[in-house]
C-alpha cells in the first residue's frame, strides 16, 4: 500500500481501491435502456460492492471506491 492510496476527507480517512471515470456508471453502457440518476447509482453501488467497499467519494470527474480506514481501538 502506498501513501497516495489515502485520501483523508475530513478527519476520516479512506483507502483508495479503485479510481473509475463517472461515464463508466452510465447504465446504458450495460444494456439498461434508462438514464435517470437512481440507474446511474445503482450502477455505482454494483461497482462498489464488487470491489468490497464500503464508501464512494467523488472528486472532479472520478468515482473513488473507498474502504474505511477504522482507528486502532486499545484491546486490555
Amino acid at each position: 500500500m502506498n501513501i497516495k492510496d489515502i485520501f483523508y476527507n475530513g478527519e476520516e480517512a479512506y483507502l483508495i481501491v479503485r479510481t473509475i471515470k463517472m461515464s463508466d456508471c452510465n447504465p446504458r453502457r450495460y444494456g439498461i435502456p434508462r438514464d435517470d440518476e437512481e440507474s446511474h447509482y445503482k450502477v455505482l453501488q454494483v461497482w462498489r460492492d464488487f470491489h468490497n467497499c464500503d464508501h464512494v467519494l467523488r472528486k472532479d470527474n472520478h468515482f473513488m471506491l473507498c474502504r474505511t480506514i477504522k482507528d486502532a481501538e486499545i484491546v486490555e
